[in-house]
């Protein structure tokens, strides 16, 4: 996990909660006029960790690296009590090899705290503690609106039947309220503050956000299922991470059958776990149903919750195979394994932060401020990186303008000639609309700086903005 700590810049989003974090440690708690979107508990962690680790890249990701320890620490206790103590061992031994778990905990998205609040919430439901368990969802609802789709999870592991369920459910949601209580009333008090046709709350926001939620029409169906192939795969990446999950899910089934078929057969279980075969998968296979049928965006980052879930299932193949072939066999499958995990660390699959798209933008940003002053006479023009500027250039004192159209670029820096105009392009976006927009009020773009990658192929490309007369 700490293999990639420092190896590229974040990602549109996660720079996005980095700028937001800051703005709540710095001078606005409450972040009054913001947009928005997520629920507040992982940028008051951000925010907490910024000031005590560190406001760097790296440090930030530290966060969630820890988060990913917790999971996993989580993920080995839940494991104990639906299994035995090999299994629980194997377990932990295959989601430390997940490179969802590999490939996430160096970020900065708030999936890992949700997946970590999640796994506390399961080990409450099957220990009964209905208490830390209304809590620790309360802390998956303040962390992201997500967390309503799991809970169909905890249900499942729910022991039948409840005794005083009342009581269960009194305490359960009383742990809830101290969770999630207060998430709610920041939210009130920022709409509170906000200023008429300011952003609404927090959850309206949401679906403004993302478009809403709706069923997908069905002739988009199919096309939303190859989407989410491409990462849904690195779930279990490979031949042999592929056939140890699909040996698990047989196995799955196999002993939920004899478990329905004869109550008292009990196999590889701790005798006060439930029953958890069958209602998990049945679980997984709904969600990812839901994926795709409904109009959810294909992040590969929604899938991050099902990682140590899975990882329960090839625990139960390789406890299957140490069964019938012994410790050598065991160690062969423990080896094929960190094949993809090594590849996770070095960034071999397309899931997780960025993976080079952006290396160059801590440069940018440097020349960026090398020739733009802090005064209202410094203009940055941004139409894909306005996220990045927000937490790269977080202290800068000059205007930052968001143009939709290269002509609205153009009419703007067709302004007053004292201001200083910059504009800084990727690589992968250059065309020229923007120089023939810029030509047509007589102005060009001067070429100052270019950003490059490891492999040598440009990232960022500097201009000013000056008038054609200059040449």
């Amino acid at each position: 996990m700490l293999v990639a700590l420092d190896a590229h810049p974040i990602r549109e989003d996660e720079a996005l909660y980095a700028a937001w974090a800051l703005g709540l440690a710095r001078h606005d708690f409450w972040l009054v006029g913001v947009p928005v979107d997520k629920p507040p508990l992982f940028l008051w962690l951000l925010a907490a960790w910024q000031q005590t680790v560190g406001s760097s890249v790296a440090a930030m990701r530290l966060l969630n690296v820890a988060l990913s320890l917790l999971s996993a620490t989580l993920l080995y206790a839940l494991a104990r009590r639906l299994t035995d103590r090999p299994s629980a061992w194997l377990t932990l031994a295959v989601y430390a090899a997940s490179p969802f778990a590999i490939l996430f905990a160096p970020t900065l998205y708030t999936d890992p705290l949700l997946t970590t609040t999640l796994l506390a919430a399961c080990l409450a439901a099957v220990q009964r503690r209905w208490g830390w368990l209304g809590f620790s969802l309360g802390l998956a609802l303040a962390t992201k609106q997500q967390a309503l789709l799991l809970l169909p999870l905890l249900v499942c592991l729910m022991p039948r039947p409840l005794a005083h369920p009342a009581w269960a459910a009194w305490r359960g949601l009383l742990g809830l309220i101290l969770a999630l209580g207060p998430a709610l009333v920041w939210d009130a008090h920022r709409l509170a503050l906000t200023p008429p046709g300011g952003p609404p709350t927090v959850w309206v926001q949401s679906a403004v956000s993302y478009g809403g939620l709706s069923l997908a029409p069905l002739s988009a169906w199919l096309p939303r299922l190859v989407a989410w192939l491409t990462p849904a795969q690195v779930l279990a990446p490979g031949w042999a991470s592929a056939g140890l999950l699909l040996l698990g899910v047989a196995l799955a089934l196999r002993q939920g059958w004899q478990r329905r078929s004869s109550p008292s057969s009990r196999p590889w279980r701790s005798p006060a776990g439930p029953p958890w075969e069958l209602p998990l998968l049945g679980f997984v296979l709904i969600y990812l149903a839901l994926q795709v049928v409904v109009s959810f965006q294909v992040w590969d980052r929604y899938l991050l919750p099902l990682a140590p879930l899975l990882a329960l299932y090839s625990a139960l193949a390789l406890r299957w195979l140490w069964r019938r072939g012994g410790p050598i066999i065991l160690l062969i499958g423990l080896l094929l394994l960190s094949v993809p995990a090594w590849r996770a660390a070095h960034g071999g699959y397309p899931v997780g932060s960025d993976h080079g798209a952006y290396d160059g933008i801590e440069e940018a940003a440097l020349v960026v401020r090398q020739y733009l002053p802090d005064n209202p006479f410094g203009v940055l023009y941004h139409h894909w990186l306005g996220w990045h500027w927000q937490y790269y250039l977080d202290s800068a004192q000059f205007q930052r303008i968001y143009y939709p159209t290269p002509d609205y670029l153009a009419a703007d820096a067709a302004g007053p000639p004292q201001y200083t105009r910059l504009v800084v392009i990727p690589a992968w976006r250059q065309d020229d609309a923007l120089a023939a927009a810029l030509a047509a009020q007589g102005l060009r773009l001067h070429w100052l700086h270019s950003t490059y990658r490891p492999d040598g192929s440009p990232s960022f490309l500097i201009y000013r903005i000056e008038p054609i007369s200059d040449l």
